[in-house]
């Protein structure tokens, strides 16, 4: 099993494990409605990904957004407002694409009486995948010479793939309204070629000033196979 190989299986472990560590940080129920900004806010969230060799991968993106009372829970609309992709130059027409793409597709999203995700829509069209593989398959004719080069390529697509990921996905589900317990834990995971691995996760939220909403949250990830070491992080903030 390759290395690259490895770490992809350890990815797929990964985004079950984490789903599990943020579901169990959703607030109690509050006592009464909670409260909403009576304002627009700004939405920020960005991810950095460190990448085989060393380089990092970053993505932000900002988004304009309206709290409102929908039912006995709160209903958020939004529209992107800034999107900004830092990658290494061999990925820049990639970066380009996942620049330009539109998330607006992802509201509204709703929250349940305790502040809980329950629903949103999706960041990702079928015409932007199609835009990706095609620039992706022209990229690697151009300039990978060896199967090593395209291995390689190949690795840096899958990381850019990942951390363009959907923000449905991505969301703890308490992020706007956060209990602010920090969540920590190391797994280990078994590979199928009988190697081991493990990754560190960690979350950790806190609330506007005197609000039960989100100031700042933050996500990290450490994935170790042998002796490698990779770190990943997402961070969000809600502002005025």
């Amino acid at each position: 099993m390759t290395e690259f190989t490895r770490r992809a299986a350890i990815g797929s472990a990964l985004g079950a494990l984490v789903a599990g560590a943020t579901t169990s940080s959703i607030p109690a129920m509050a006592a009464g409605r909670l409260t909403i900004p009576a304002n627009s806010m700004r939405l920020m969230r960005r991810i950095e990904r460190e990448l085989r060799d060393g380089k990092i991968l970053a993505v932000t993106r900002q988004w304009q957004v309206n709290f409102s009372a929908q039912g006995r829970g709160i209903a958020i609309n939004g529209q992107q407002i800034f999107a900004k992709v830092d990658a290494p130059e061999q990925l820049a027409q990639l970066a380009a694409i996942e620049e330009a793409r539109s998330t607006n597709g992802m509201f509204p999203i709703l929250l349940g009486e305790a502040g809980e995700i329950l629903a949103a829509g999706t960041s990702t069209s079928q015409e932007d995948v199609d835009a990706a593989i095609k620039e992706a398959e022209s990229m690697i004719k151009r300039h990978s010479s060896s199967a090593t080069q395209r291995a390689q390529r190949m690795a840096y697509l899958a990381q850019l793939q990942q951390t363009g990921g959907t923000l449905l996905e991505q969301m703890p589900r308490d992020l706007f309204y956060p209990s602010e317990e920090t969540v920590h834990s190391i797994k280990p995971v078994n590979l199928p070629d009988g190697s081991h691995g493990e990754f560190e996760f960690s979350f950790s939220a806190r609330c506007a000033p005197g609000e039960r909403w989100l100031a700042h949250a933050k996500r990290q990830i450490i994935t170790r196979i042998g002796d490698d070491e990779r770190h990943s992080s997402e961070t969000w903030a809600l502002n005025a």
